[in-house]
């Protein structure tokens, strides 16, 4: 998957708006920039840090972190005059940041093209700080009509070609499962976008575990 990925870092925004619309993505831009107050904010899977930017007035700083490293100095670059924001490498089946390090943890399209998202949002949890937050936002099929679906599947395949076996079709349902089985606490979801859909999760770590 990584290899993948490395192929298309340097025009990732410009297929993703493609794939995606620019009216949809702006939707979970919005949604994003409702947040305040995030304190110390890790984020798995930046990718060329499309959503990281809706995040920086909110954040007192930020830890953008992908296992791509292309797609990593295409983010170091955006972020360059950003004293905020910090690019490194993470692994997010394992990161290497001490327990409770972070307020909250976000992450982007991520969850649903991992082989065990289960494992990745135990990671988050462990690297929260008590009371800290996650938030999830995952494109899905789920919700879309018959047409879209299809509008879209030929956009995937002509930018990204075909799917990795690991994807997973989310669900709010499903996005709650994995949450609440992390451990979280208060977990609320919504659906985002009109012709592409998203699936948008909040949750907490308890105030003492």
């Amino acid at each position: 998957m990584e290899n993948k990925w490395e192929e298309f870092a340097k025009n990732f925004e410009d297929n993703n708006n493609y794939v995606v619309g620019i009216k949809d993505i702006n939707r979970v831009k919005q949604r994003l920039e409702q947040h305040s107050k995030l304190g110390s904010l890790l984020e798995l899977g930046c990718g060329n840090g499309t959503y990281t930017a809706s995040l920086i007035d909110a954040a007192k700083s930020i830890v953008a972190t992908d296992l791509s490293q292309p797609m990593l100095e295409v983010t170091k670059i955006r972020f360059e005059h950003e004293p905020k924001v910090l690019v490194e490498q993470a692994d997010c089946f394992s990161l290497r940041y001490k327990d409770a390090s972070f307020d909250t943890v976000f992450m982007a399209n991520l969850l649903h093209v991992i082989p065990q998202p289960l494992n990745a949002l135990q990671e988050c949890m462990r690297v929260l700080k008590p009371g800290g937050q996650l938030i999830v936002v995952s494109f899905t099929l789920h919700d879309m009509s018959f047409c879209n679906k299809l509008a879209l599947k030929y956009r995937y395949l002509r930018k990204y070609g075909a799917k990795s076996g690991n994807s997973t079709l989310m669900t709010p349902v499903l996005a709650h499962e994995l949450a609440a089985s992390a451990g979280f606490q208060n977990v609320t979801t919504e659906m985002l976008g009109k012709r592409v859909k998203a699936v948008y999760l909040n949750g907490s770590k308890g105030e003492r575990v």
